[in-house]
């Protein structure tokens, strides 16, 4: 009986060339949980530059990790400061330039730092985004509304606890953020039915409007 011939495995690197399509490995990643994808990152020097091109979501927890982060996940679609309180206007700006291709959703709902300038800087730079979570920033004033008012294809919004911005800010969103679908106002006390008209006129995709402790539905 002819003795069984075991053949080698081929190397991991040629493995990953032979696929010719990313997209295989791509899907497998997208059912991984994040424990499991730093397992697969660790495997090779392969997988993890797979894993760090598949990669879409950054939950950033200080500001010295970003350049390293920002040089190693290159296609970041959603960018989450709630774990980085401490994000002023450098590093938003530094992301606006870093993902302004491809950054479609920002979280910065326990950030107390930035000001109005970065908001301007990000809706300038990422013309593609379309949710913003501004909650509990409650320094923001109607120089911030203007500028969020330039994200022209933002499409939901959250500015709750912003209690300085009054009708004359929601009304800058009102004009210039026309595809918004979703506002949340809750406990923006200085908001007034003047505000709130001017989005019921201007943004005739707004299905939903939070204000205070009710919600509301526009037709």
């Amino acid at each position: 009986m002819a003795a069984l011939q075991i053949l080698p495995l081929p190397r991991l690197p040629r493995l990953v060339t032979d696929l010719k399509n990313e997209e295989i490995i791509f899907t497998i990643l997208d059912y991984l949980d994040s424990a499991s994808s730093k397992s697969f990152s660790a495997t090779s020097k392969s997988f993890h530059s797979l894993e760090s091109r598949h990669r879409k979501t950054l939950k950033l927890l200080h500001p010295d990790s970003l350049p390293v982060a920002f040089r190693r996940y290159r296609r970041i679609r959603s960018l989450n400061f709630t774990n980085c309180p401490s994000a002023d206007d450098g590093v938003i700006s530094t992301a606006a330039e870093a993902y302004y291709a491809t950054l479609r959703s920002v979280d910065l709902s326990r950030s107390r730092l930035f000001t109005h300038a970065a908001l301007s800087l990000l809706a300038a730079k990422c013309g593609g985004l379309v949710e913003l979570d501004l909650s509990n920033a409650t320094e923001l004033r109607d120089a911030a509304a203007a500028a969020v008012a330039e994200a022209r294809n933002l499409e939901k919004l959250w500015m709750g606890r912003c209690r300085l911005v009054s009708d004359i800010g929601i009304g800058c969103i009102a004009v210039g953020c026309k595809k918004l679908k979703l506002l949340s106002l809750k406990w923006c006390v200085t908001i007034t039915d003047l505000g709130a008209g001017l989005l019921a006129n201007k943004c005739t995709l707004l299905c939903a409007l939070g204000q205070n402790q009710n919600q509301f539905l526009l037709d």
